[in-house]
């Protein structure tokens, strides 16, 4: 008999743990968030208020989980909203620390090439996810159950593309930076472009599950119905690895506007003749 909300059973008491667990983690973490993203300031607008968009993502998710846990455990509007959402919120954060990390230890020839993969990234990536939840949205029409399964593929495969292309990125960005030491944000831009060279590898593993469960629809492997394995490992810990990641690269370089100015203030002193110059060898 093919299952029908009537006899499929609620989530289980793991997932509720898992659930509360989520919240107050990212319920700490939240404050931290909203601190960094303050202090990071105009640089990083297009970085910080998309990560701390992440943690309402997971507050609606977690607390929708919890009030209906007496509820057949199935994939729902919710659900897929954040669970979208999420990954959405996790990958332009991670190209947005990128980006800011070259804004903040500037080259000329930088310039158009930083815009460039910003741009492109963020568009690729939203028509990938977009792509990938309408395809997955559940659907009693279809053999496999879900709108479209090779519109899911394509948006899932332009969601790992992204990534892939962020990585060589990060890459040529590290590469850059490292030669650039006596620029006073050597230090933030850094910090920032290590934070995001250990997040890029969890994430890749976040969208690779996806990526798998779009092409076999093993039910274990599914984000809201399969085993709690796949929810702590796959999904969970993995994205907590990611946020992990930024809040430290964000709290340590925070300061950054700070220590450009003191970087400027001891070259005006150690040159007080030249002080009407303003030096530019880094923009």
């Amino acid at each position: 008999m093919p299952d029908t909300p009537e006899n499929i059973p609620p989530p289980t008491t793991s997932d509720i743990d898992l659930a509360y667990a989520d919240l107050v983690i990212h319920g700490v973490l939240f404050p931290v968030a909203i601190w960094i993203t303050w202090k990071h300031g105009k640089a990083g607008m297009v970085c910080w208020p998309i990560f701390a968009s992440y943690f309402v993502m997971r507050f609606i998710a977690d607390i929708y989980q919890i009030v209906n846990q007496h509820e057949p455990n199935i994939p729902g509007g919710v659900s897929i909203f954040t669970s979208a959402g999420s990954i959405a919120c996790l990958t332009l954060s991670l190209i947005g620390v990128i980006y800011e990390a070259n804004n903040i230890v500037p080259d000329r020839s930088n310039r158009f090439v930083n815009t460039f993969m910003l741009g492109f990234t963020h568009l690729v990536n939203t028509a990938g996810i977009g792509i990938a939840t309408y395809g997955g949205s559940p659907s009693a029409k279809t053999s496999d159950g879900v709108v479209s399964s090779m519109i899911n593929k394509v948006g899932n495969c332009l969601m790992i593309f992204v990534i892939l292309v962020v990585f060589i990125w990060w890459i040529w960005t590290t590469n850059r930076i490292l030669v650039a030491s006596t620029h006073p944000n050597w230090a933030a831009g850094t910090v920032m472009l290590l934070a995001a060279g250990i997040g890029l590898p969890f994430q890749f593993i976040r969208l690779v599950h996806s990526l798998t469960y779009a092409f076999e629809r093993e039910l274990a492997m599914d984000p809201v119905m399969g085993v709690f394995a796949t929810k702590l490992i796959l999904i969970f810990l993995t994205q907590l690895a990611v946020v992990l990641c930024l809040v430290a690269g964000g709290w340590l370089s925070k300061d950054h506007g700070e220590r450009a100015y003191q970087g400027l203030q001891r070259n005006v002193s150690a040159e007080p003749f030249r002080a009407s110059r303003v030096p530019e060898p880094y923009v």
